[in-house]
């Protein structure tokens, strides 16, 4: 089977919600009410706009120079230094290669640290475009379910191992269920991962991918698989926490307890070069130094949240419980994901269907937006659920 026949069905399934999301915006224009992508429309915290602007005042020329394949050192030992304090392991400022999003650092990592022989795992619902990458490289890519609350299925991951079985990508928090999985649950993950190493003479490697790491809104932060896991290398991007996701700022770390943590350092830089990614931006690098340490305020999300959850909850959905991201997960009253989206959209309220996340059933809300417009889109999903014409 050729690449383009692997990419193409998963390529289409994009394709047509983004059809769907152009034709309703034409359709119903200023009216409608799009929960699709997380764009937000307000800003919940202002401290990196105006951090940017100041930049953009006062930066001499010579800031907004070529910065090495890595990134400006002063950025990523800042980067190092908030990874050391959350990760609770020490970092050094090459062990951070800084990529523009997490989308680059992800293609990096999957360029870089496979080959065309090995089997990537994937924890579903996932991230809509991991298996577009690795189709896209020649990877073989295994598709392994959560359990039915969106936690980790230990059973499901080992009956899924084969012995070319040489990575397994999660996010934490999960996009898209915003669920935090417990230290507990990666503890036992790190035992199952080193134990099934040992058994097929290679330990396999866990990309993390920490996107939403800042977004927990509720309970304790986010623990890192890093922790427990020293095979492992970590992505993120700035622009959920900034809310600037067009200004596509993140990075790679490599965990320091790795035992191959040099040569990944190489081929991860060399990477860089050979893919043509080259770092963020100058300016949003040096946006990086002036915030640094940043925690948004979450407060309005928080208030979002409880607010969508408990009226979606009185409609009668199953919405799936979890503490972080700007994501509402919630099953569908019918089986067809995608024919519910297209009636929440006949009534210009755009949501996204989970198919899209590699699981069919469900829907996901981000909440782009509060007050009346929120409440107007609640209004129709309420209706749609108890089979009415919204």
């Amino acid at each position: 089977m050729n690449r383009e026949t692997v990419l193409a069905p998963l390529a289409t399934q994009l394709q047509q919600f983004d059809q769907l999301h152009t034709a309703t915006l034409r359709r119903f224009g200023a009216r409608t009410i799009d929960l699709s992508y997380p764009n937000p429309r307000t800003l919940a915290d202002d401290r990196p706009y105006r951090a940017l602007a100041d930049l953009a005042a006062t930066v001499a020329p010579d800031a907004l120079r070529y910065s090495p394949f890595g990134g400006f050192t002063v950025a990523r030992r800042h980067v190092a230094s908030v990874l050391t304090q959350h990760h609770g392991i020490p970092y050094h400022y090459r062990d951070v290669i800084l990529t523009p999003g997490a989308a680059a650092a992800l293609n990096l990592a999957f360029t870089s640290l496979f080959t065309p022989a090995d089997r990537i795992m994937l924890i579903t619902p996932c991230w809509m475009d991991y298996p577009l990458y690795l189709a896209h490289l020649g990877l073989h890519r295994d598709l392994v379910g959560s359990d039915p609350d969106k936690r980790l299925d230990l059973d499901a991951i080992e009956r899924a191992w084969t012995p070319d079985t040489r990575g397994v990508v999660l996010s934490q928090p999960v996009s898209p269920t915003g669920v935090c999985y417990r230290p507990d649950e990666l503890g036992a993950l790190a035992v199952l991962l080193a134990r099934l190493g040992v058994a097929h003479g290679r330990p396999p490697l866990l990309i993390n991918d920490e996107t939403h790491r800042d977004q927990v809104w509720a309970g304790p932060q986010a623990v890192s698989p890093a922790r427990f896991y020293p095979h492992s290398v970590s992505v993120y991007s700035y622009g959920k926490s900034w809310q600037m996701q067009g200004q596509r700022t993140g990075y790679l770390a490599i965990h320091p307890g790795h035992p191959q943590r040099g040569l990944l350092r190489d081929r991860l830089t060399l990477a860089m070069r050979v893919t043509g990614y080259c770092a963020p931006t100058a300016l949003t690098q040096h946006l990086i130094s002036a915030l640094s340490p940043f925690t948004p305020d979450l407060g309005p999300l928080a208030d979002l949240q409880q607010h969508a959850r408990s009226r979606l909850s009185k409609a009668g959905y199953d919405v799936i419980d979890a503490t972080a991201t700007p994501f509402v997960y919630v099953r569908t009253p019918i089986a067809d994901d995608t024919a519910f989206v297209r009636r929440a959209a006949d009534h210009a309220v755009l949501v996204m269907p989970s198919r899209l996340f590699h699981e069919p059933g469900y829907i996901r809300l981000a909440l782009n937006l509060g007050g009346p417009d929120l409440d107007e889109a609640l209004d129709v999903l309420t209706a749609l659920a108890g089979g009415e014409d919204a």
